[in-house]
């Protein structure tokens, strides 16, 4: 027989708290390694405020982290003996995006565990609203290795030929701001240091001031490594959105895939975002990302985007 949990087991289960829970009710299933769960999406949410003002969507990466976290109560609830620790995202082996979700839709997240061991797992899930897919995820999860949240240097600089021996502010953040339409708390990019032919570089800086500071009740302060892919692409959307014929759009993931994250990003990180584009044609392209903390590589992957009107 199924078992329903609500939101006070839910919490017993996952370390996730506001802004960044995205679990409300889960549905266990017959088998020990599917759950179905729901995720009511409602205008009062914080990311609505950033993403996008006037023409809200839920970001792409949420759909992510509502897979990962029914994930991580279906690897919790079937493993009988638990290796103690906190569980992260570790890697997006494809995810594709089919229709956006807005304030009002109430998703159903079908979840099935695939590979696991005993301290790793694949999660393979569809989002579906009203039985309209939205979303299918093929994603990694895992138990964190402390000791990679352990800083190396007090400053880290990133080093290109390219940029010479002190990286020059292309766009700053109020340049940024007039190009792209994220805004607090989804908009990540503090400056853009390097943007020529196909490619471009920016930088985030990691604070303990974030809201995801407090949005976690594990102990180990980091931030949501979701929030590494949404910060990449939102570079790729700043080196297309600033150009001329595209002021005034929004952009829209389609897709994520061959992603490895090495390790979560920290406070006191200085994190660079290098994205070279492998074609773009009308609406639709394509790129590669890589990023680094100083020289230490902290996650590479390959998106697919889509820029659009608001509103359409």
């Amino acid at each position: 027989m199924s078992q329903i949990l609500g939101i006070s087991e839910i919490q017993k289960l996952l370390p996730q708290r506001y802004p960044f829970l995205m679990v409300d009710r889960v549905q266990l299933g017959e088998n020990s390694t599917e759950l179905t769960a729901i995720k009511n999406v409602t205008t009062n949410e914080m990311q609505f405020m950033g993403h996008f003002p006037g023409n809200p969507i839920m970001p792409g990466v949420l759909q992510i982290e509502a897979v990962m976290q029914a994930g991580m109560i279906a690897f919790k609830k079937h493993q009988t003996n638990l290796t103690s620790g906190r569980m992260i995202l570790t890697g997006v082996k494809k995810v594709r995006f089919k229709n956006p979700i807005i304030p009002g839709d109430q998703v159903e997240i079908s979840v099935k565990l695939d590979n696991i061991t005993d301290d790793s797992c694949e999660v393979k899930a569809s989002c579906k609203v009203n039985g309209k897919l939205n979303s299918q995820s093929h994603i990694v999860i895992g138990y964190l290795d402390e000791s990679l949240l352990e800083p190396k240097s007090l400053i880290t600089e990133f080093k290109l030929e390219e940029l010479g021996s002190d990286a020059e502010t292309i766009f700053d953040v109020n340049d940024i701001a007039s190009y792209i339409p994220h805004r607090f708390p989804f908009q990540f990019i503090d400056r853009i240091i390097y943007n020529e032919g196909d490619r471009i570089i920016g930088e985030k800086l990691v604070s303990a001031n974030e809201p995801f500071a407090n949005s976690d009740t594990a102990g180990s302060l980091f931030m949501p490594n979701i929030m590494l892919l949404e910060t990449i692409a939102q570079v790729g959307c700043v080196k297309l959105l600033s150009q001329e014929e595209h002021h005034g759009k929004i952009g829209l993931f389609l897709s994520v895939e061959n992603c490895v994250i090495h390790r979560p990003a920290v406070p006191g990180d200085k994190l660079t975002f290098d994205v070279k584009f492998l074609f773009f044609k009308a609406s639709m392209g394509k790129a590669v990302g890589q990023i680094h903390c100083g020289e230490e590589l902290v996650a590479d992957l390959q998106i697919a985007f889509a820029l659009a009107k608001p509103g359409v």
